[in-house]
């Protein structure tokens, strides 16, 4: 294996601010990702102004390193304009690539900057090779794939594409399917989506029965568990990257410059060891495992879900926040005097941050400046707290650890990466020329402005020229070597050689700024490309069900409904055709909503029964991820595409009318005032989701088989799931449903409360949408009737015989409601 493959993989690194950028590159990145201030999902990081970024990407691609803007949330109508002139901005500036999550925007910028790579944002849920056929469809150049695949399923998408893959391989892992949690937004108002994840997943939670409320596992009471450990890919980056990877991509935009500097160290020193030996002999020393660990921690780490999910111990439910590495054991503590002496099993040093570790919800800590060293590796310190003989010390920070890697970080070129070589010409009688390149083509050369003349006392030698020029200070070049022709006897002034110097290495930093785009870059965002095409407002207003227990169809015909979805797990088997039939008869259009999630043996399910649906009388399809917009491109049935696809603004609605589909549902995410804006553009039928039990995670982990199992990775899980009705208790009080899948282990969690707006119909009725719709996960078939005829009543006006909607409200009071998102939104 030749060392130049190192071109064709890529070190991705985190940027949150100036100093992780310098402690980034000068660390061996081959390329950062960040954002500006605003249009990025880690809004709360330092981040660039736009007046910063031209200065970034100078400093970037001086240094060969490239520069990915993140513009990868959801955007509101008022803000796409703003956001594409933004993008326009950096594509001037010279950005090698922008990563993007809204495919309104994507379809946007692809138009107006075709040579702009495209990189899908792992929030688009990428999971399939389906998915990734989608994105290379419409002008992508990269897919960030999800976090939850294998690599024998990375391997399978990269056989199938030619999009570069770029796959998280250090730092934190969500819990949740990326661009499929809405449990921040749903709690508190804080979109993942748009950048302000609150991080819920990171609190504690009780599992309990939803029948009884009984407690579930007493020991894991209030406990982290929803919480993973991150992940540590170093031992298997040869797996990584013969599965296809072509970029690695480090996590921690939020995280602080030494956490960037010393994880992108590591993953360098490990990525050139097997591009330039191979698998042979490739070993992770012990010692940079523990500095890694030392630096961030949940628990240890877990290789992801890239192995497999067998035998993973994903959860940290004792602590949520960095562990830091154990130390040693307190073996007394001295109440009166708040002295603690504790027995070390790893070495301490002035400055170190300590914490001990005790029974009680707050763990004492302090940095060492004053402790006695007591023999037989025990040493005694002052510090306050509830603390036993017995407590475990951890060492939160390593004072050496962090100066090993703080210059990195102060904003000088400290390694000298690039190496450069030279020519100089200095005659007598002439100007001095130099001639400075590099080994991928960057030339320049300059001519002195001084006539070299013929020295009186004493003269310049070729040691004295080449110190001079060898003088790079504070810029990134190594010269390695100088071949000088020069006449003897010659006078030179130091401040002309510096000048000359100072100029070459000027015109050189010009040219290896450039080196990453192709041309000059004069596209721009054409004012047509932004305009839509109005609707005007459709009064016959459509009522749609989605249910989860089939056996609740024929009292949803009885009540009459306008569309039925059902799920396509539940109908393989059903005789489809005389059930359509059943549906034509009572004017009710029957749709399969396919799967959210379908990893690549599911989705290759999904294209047999596609065979087999397409031939059938079903209406249609309910479609909510990219990969089955992909297989269902040449369908002749209706196409309605769910909110998991997140259209959140007019020009993803105007995506998916160009797709040739009938009917989008918007996201759930937006306020009336939003949808409203939305709805009058695009002649396409929009869908509201009324009412239900939103799912806020669709996740690979299920709590209650690791609550069941104790976390003991020996014992079996025996679909613990279906034995009772589970839920996740938070500190409010509120209780989450937890649905668990025994096949898949996989689970989903519901908002606590469903979405009921009855109150509001009438004024939600006259938002523009055409299509409401009904969710019922939990509900049994008397609440099921009770509902629909109390919308059709506030929605249509038809009469609801039998059901008086003010006694429903009472008891919809009683149980507990929410109004989602319509009067609220999200930030």
């Amino acid at each position: 294996m030749n060392y130049d493959y190192r071109n064709k993989v890529e070190l991705l690194s985190p940027v949150g601010s100036r100093e992780s950028l310098y402690a980034a590159v000068q660390q061996g990145c081959d390329a950062v990702y960040f954002g500006g201030k605003d249009f990025n999902a880690r809004r709360r990081a330092d981040n660039f102004s736009l007046e910063e970024l031209k200065e970034v990407f100078e400093y970037l691609h001086i240094r060969g390193v490239k520069a990915y803007i993140t513009v990868n949330t959801l955007y509101k109508d008022s803000e796409i304009r703003e956001v594409l002139s933004f993008v326009e901005q950096v594509y001037r500036y010279g950005v090698d690539g922008v990563i993007v999550q809204d495919l309104g925007l994507a379809q946007l910028i692809r138009r107006s900057f075709p040579d702009l790579d495209l990189h899908g944002s792992t929030q688009m849920t990428v999971h399939n090779l389906e998915g990734a056929n989608y994105l290379e469809s419409l002008g992508f150049s990269r897919v960030v794939l999800a976090r939850e695949l294998s690599l024998e399923e990375v391997r399978k998408i990269k056989e199938g594409t030619d999009l570069e893959i770029e796959a998280f391989v250090h730092g934190a892992l969500c819990i949740s399917y990326s661009g499929q949690c809405l449990m921040s937004s749903l709690i508190g108002g804080r979109s993942g989506n748009r950048g302000l994840c609150a991080q819920p997943c990171r609190l504690p939670y009780s599992l309990v029965d939803l029948d009884s409320n009984e407690l579930i596992g007493e020991e894991f009471d209030k406990k982290y568990l929803l919480s993973p450990k991150d992940i540590n890919t170093l031992e298997i980056i040869p797996g990584l990257i013969e599965a296809g990877v072509s970029s690695l991509k480090i996590e921690g935009r939020m995280k602080r410059p030494e956490y960037t500097a010393l994880v992108t160290q590591k993953y360098r020193k490990y990525l050139d060891s097997y591009l330039s030996s191979g698998k042979e002999g490739y070993k992770v020393e012990l010692e940079d495992q523990e500095a890694v660990t030392q630096v961030f921690n949940r628990e240890g780490f877990i290789p992801g879900y890239y192995l497999g999910k067998e035998g993973l111990d994903l959860i940290s439910y004792d602590r949520p926040k960095n562990w830091g590495v154990k130390v040693g054991e307190v073996i007394n503590y001295d109440r009166r005097n708040n002295l603690a002496k504790v027995r070390l099993d790893k070495k301490l040093e002035e400055g170190d941050g300590v914490e001990v570790w005790t029974d009680g919800s707050r763990n004492p800590g302090l940095f060492l400046s004053d402790f006695e060293y007591k023999g037989n590796n025990v040493i005694q310190f002052e510090i306050k707290g509830k603390i036993k003989k017995g407590n475990p010390l951890y060492r939160t920070s390593q004072q050496s650890l962090l100066k090993s890697v703080e210059e990195s970080y102060g904003g000088k070129d400290v390694l000298k990466q690039i190496r450069i070589y030279g020519d100089l010409k200095a005659k007598v009688g002439e100007p001095m020329t130099l001639k400075l390149w590099d080994k991928d083509g960057h030339f320049t050369s300059v001519e002195g402005e001084f006539i070299l003349e013929e020295a009186k006392n004493r003269p310049i030698g070729s040691e004295d020229l080449k110190e001079q020029i060898s003088k790079l200070g504070n810029t990134p070049y190594n010269l390695v070597e100088l071949n000088i022709d020069m006449d003897n006897n010659l006078f030179v002034p130091i401040s002309k050689i510096n000048g000359l110097r100072r100029r070459a290495v000027e015109n050189l930093d010009i040219k290896r700024s450039k080196q990453f785009m192709d041309n000059y870059r004069n596209n721009q965002v054409e004012e047509g490309e932004l305009e839509l095409e109005s609707r005007s407002y459709q009064k016959d207003n459509k009522i749609s069900v989605y249910i989860k227990d089939i056996k609740l169809v024929d009292s949803i015909l009885s009540v009459g409904v306008d569309r039925i979805y059902l799920d396509l797990e539940k109908v393989k088997r059903l005789d489809l055709d005389n059930l359509a039939k059943r549906f034509k008869k009572k004017g009710t259009q029957l749709m399969i909503k396919l799967p959210q999630i379908a990893r690549q043996a599911e989705m290759d399910e999904v294209r047999e029964n596609l065979k087999r649906l397409e031939k059938s009388q079903i209406d249609g399809y309910l479609v909510g991820q990219l990969g089955q917009a992909y297989l269902l491109r040449d369908s002749n049935k209706i196409l309605i595409g769910d909110y998991p696809l997140n259209t959140f603004n007019s020009y993803s609605v105007k995506h998916w009318l160009e797709e040739g589909y009938r009917s989008i549902t918007l996201s759930p995410e937006l306020n009336l005032e939003e949808i409203r804006e939305i709805n009058s553009n695009n002649p396409i039928q929009k869908e509201l989701i009324v009412y239900g039990h939103l799912p806020m995670m669709i996740s690979e982990y299920c709590p209650i088989g690791g609550v069941k199992r104790g976390f003991d990775l020996s014992k079996e899980c025996k679909s613990e799931c279906r034995k009772a009705n589970y839920g996740l208790l938070d500190r409010k009080g509120m209780i989450a449903p937890v649905i668990g899948d025994p096949k898949s282990c996989s689970s989903i969690i519901y908002n606590s409360q469903p979405i009921y707006l009855m109150k509001y119909l009438q004024e939600i009725g006259k938002s523009g949408s055409s299509s409401y719709r009904l969710d019922f996960i939990f509900e049994g078939e008397r609440d099921v009737v009770e509902i629909i005829k109390g919308y059709k009543e506030r929605l249509l006006g038809i009469p609801s015989e039998g059901v008086e909607i003010d006694a429903l409200s009472f008891k919809m009071r009683k149980k507990g409601y929410t109004t989602g998102h319509f009067y609220r939104g999200v930030e």
